[in-house]
């Protein structure tokens, strides 16, 4: 049964849960994308001269090219060995500076290891290429300072008008999250996942705030998921919590 029939009863002030019995969302910022043909066929934007109170951004003909190096770095980063990952990285760049999937690459490596700042380095670099992208954006997203009401009102206007990034629905998610909204948020990681189904990290913060709703069998159903398409442990959630709470919900039906 798709979660996006489900329509969950909303409350006017979700109860909070016991940490103890109910994880907590995931990170908040999803990791390095695997390098696809639509991610590297998209046109790459180049910062064009300017003074420093007018930025312009113009589009070249150049497209960014998958190559070996950039999925064994991928394939590296799944694995978690990080030190290979930003190697291969850092081996692309070389070639190609403006390589998108190893900025995001490097950023997300940075951000796995808690070095906030190396991370948004590497996600403003990308930013500059195209201040329009939905990865970049969403990660940033996640070290904003603004309020809930601004963050939200923020993405919901980046959504309008690039509806099918998974990784600002994901964004989303985590602001509804944050204030307990659980219902939204369900509906904001749905989406996420749906765009992205192979997303460990989507898909486990669906199964939290499908938890927090109470909706027990969806739960069970996506923890499972999350725990099979992390295999490898480096989407950023905690494995030994989410199989306890997995354990918990089998157990109590």
């Amino acid at each position: 049964v798709l979660v996006a029939n489900i329509q969950p009863e909303i409350v006017a002030k979700p109860t909070p849960v016991a940490a103890e019995t109910k994880p907590t969302p995931a990170q908040k910022s999803p990791p390095a994308n695997a390098p696809t043909a639509d991610t590297a066929g998209s046109a790459k934007p180049a910062r064009a001269k300017s003074s420093p109170s007018q930025v312009a951004i113009a589009h070249q003909n150049a497209t960014d090219t998958i190559t070996p190096a950039l999925v064994d770095a991928y394939q590296a980063y799944q694995r978690g060995d990080y030190v290979t990952a930003s190697q291969g990285y850092r081996a692309v760049l070389q070639k190609d500076a403006h390589n998108r999937d190893a900025l995001l690459g490097l950023g997300a490596i940075a951000q796995q290891q808690a070095q906030d700042q190396t991370a948004q380095h590497y996600y403003r670099q990308v930013l500059l290429l195209d201040p329009r992208d939905p990865v970049a954006l969403g990660a940033m997203s996640a070290y904003s300072t603004s309020n809930g009401v601004d963050a939200e009102s923020n993405l919901k206007q980046l959504l309008s008008e690039q509806p099918r990034s998974g990784a600002l629905n994901y964004a989303l998610g985590n602001v509804y999250g944050e204030q307990s909204r659980w219902a939204e948020a369900q509906q904001a990681y749905f989406d996420a996942h749906t765009l992205e189904p192979s997303n460990a990290q989507f898909t486990y913060n669906l199964a939290v705030s499908l938890d927090h709703l109470s909706q027990s069998k969806q739960a069970v159903q996506y923890y499972q998921q999350a725990l099979q398409l992390d295999s490898a442990n480096t989407a950023g959630f905690d494995h030994a919590q989410a199989q306890q709470r997995l354990n918990e919900l089998t157990t109590s039906r």
